[in-house]
């Protein structure tokens, strides 16, 4: 069977994403599958999943969303718009302040302004985040979730840097243009923090800086991989920069076999298991949109491979 082929097999989210983003069809959004079912796990009453709005993990109003935001559900859906404002009033206040010498960790804060901008809505506290994040880039050009804890790192955060990158260009399509400028400024200083690290290895060794950087995971969670980063520059159109080809010789190596892998599972309550076998659609269908972007070649050579799939 063929990658593709595969992938129309799988849920009703895949086949959209397959078809929007690597068949290049004409799709409307449908209820379905997946989106579905959270949905359904979704409490009226207390307009949240799992009982809380961050925590816990994985099951909150915030870690539903991101996997909803994923999935691309339709940002002007009631329940969306009901549980990502609920989020925004519960996550972002004061200006950023949640206690009398703390601000909300950076990295929450983009993952709520991506949120909120996803829905399209309309709020002034966004502008006010975009402020906090302007105002506490690193000087090696990203972010660092705790930058004001006690003991005051002196350097970014792959893991903050990305949901920072996301959170911006969320923003951007919503077509906000607060700070225009000084964001333009801001952001490619962030991409050159990533592409330095050849988007998973230290600058001062050049080993990796964790295992899990350089391999597959979905969800993602808060978590930073190198094929988030390449996803992420795949959908702003960045140009292939030399940096990334260690990242995509990964995948070419992975997908091998046809598919990629679930990757690591990271401790925590979950909803229900979004894939049962070891091969992951959600993981491959990520794969492919980077090689078709990147490296159109081999993801033509790719997709045409017949494969055993369990």
């Amino acid at each position: 069977m063929r990658p593709l082929d595969w992938l129309m097999k799988g849920d009703p989210v895949i086949q959209y994403l397959t078809k929007r983003y690597l068949l290049e069809e004409r799709v409307v959004y449908q209820e379905k599958g997946y989106i579905r079912r959270y949905f359904e796990l979704y409490d009226v009453k207390t307009k949240m999943w799992g009982g809380g709005i961050y925590s816990p993990k994985w099951i909150s109003t915030h870690y539903t969303l991101m996997e909803l935001k994923y999935m691309e559900v339709f940002p002007m859906h009631q329940i969306y718009q009901e549980a990502v404002t609920n989020l925004l009033d519960h996550m972002w206040f004061n200006k950023g302040l949640v206690a009398r010498k703390r601000y909300q960790d950076m990295c929450v804060s983009a993952m709520v302004m991506g949120l909120v901008s996803y829905g399209r809505i309309k709020d002034d506290r966004i502008n006010q985040i975009i402020d906090y994040i302007l105002k506490h880039q690193f000087k090696d050009g990203g972010w660092n979730c705790l930058w004001d804890s006690p003991s005051k790192p002196k350097k970014s955060s792959l893991h903050t840097t990305i949901s920072v990158l996301e959170a911006l260009y969320d923003n951007e399509k919503m077509e906000n243009d607060y700070r225009f400028d000084e964001i333009s400024h801001a952001i490619p200083k962030a991409w050159e923090f990533i592409l330095r690290k050849r988007l998973f290895r230290s600058e001062h060794d050049r080993e990796i800086i964790h295992k899990d950087m350089a391999s597959f995971h979905y969800p993602m969670r808060w978590k930073y991989d190198a094929f988030r980063a390449l996803e992420y520059f795949q959908s702003i159109k960045m140009p292939f920069d030399i940096r990334m080809q260690e990242a995509i010789d990964i995948i070419l190596d992975e997908m091998e076999k046809g598919y990629i892998t679930q990757g690591k599972h990271y401790p925590g309550k979950i909803h229900f298991q979004l894939e049962e076998t070891k091969a992951s659609r959600f993981n491959t269908f990520r794969a492919l949109k980077i090689l078709k972007y990147y490296d159109p070649r081999s993801y033509q050579q790719v997709i045409q491979t017949q494969y055993i799939y369990d």
